[in-house]
């Protein structure tokens, strides 16, 4: 009898696609183009020189990666779109969450697909301790986000839909 498989997606996932704040989707692009239309160009004339920096030629070949990469993933992904009927107050990838941190201070952070993470300070990785604790939990829930220092307690104070509410 052949064995059954259940698809088992990644955190930033749906059904094995990318999901991607509106955002996060744009700045990914404008980083492809930029460069594409800058970087490369810039870098193309030290490739020539007779005594270039191989440094020069690994971050040239690194830059082309990173921009063949990135428009896989922007093929393959879905812009997050929630409509603000649908919610039931739980936290979903794509959404600003105000916690109170470790340290009893507060912050926003918006937990998004690990390959969006890196644009701005807000973006948790929704592979990270502190996404994962705090996805589906609502406002005035304390979860406990287990870091690789330790367990900590985290308190969700507002959900926010900004960025991928259907609504503009």
């Amino acid at each position: 009898m052949p064995r059954r498989t259940t698809r088992v997606d990644k955190p930033g996932e749906f059904e094995g696609r990318p999901q991607l704040t509106r955002e996060g989707y744009a700045r990914l692009q404008e980083r492809v183009t930029d460069i594409r239309e800058r970087r490369l160009p810039e870098m193309r004339p030290l490739l020539v020189e007779t005594e270039r920096d191989e440094r020069v030629v690994a971050e040239f070949e690194r830059l082309i990666l990173e921009a063949e990469v990135t428009d896989a993933l922007l093929a393959n992904a879905e812009v997050i779109a929630i409509d603000p009927v649908s919610v039931d107050g739980r936290v979903e990838l794509g959404m600003r969450v105000e916690v109170v941190l470790q340290d009893g201070s507060t912050a926003w952070v918006r937990p998004v697909h690990p390959d969006e993470a890196f644009l701005d300070e807000e973006r948790v990785s929704a592979t990270s301790p502190l996404a994962i604790a705090i996805l589906d939990a609502r406002a005035g829930h304390t979860v406990w986000v287990d870091a690789p220092t330790g367990a900590w307690p985290c308190t969700v104070l507002s959900v926010d839909l900004e960025g991928v509410s259907t609504e503009a």
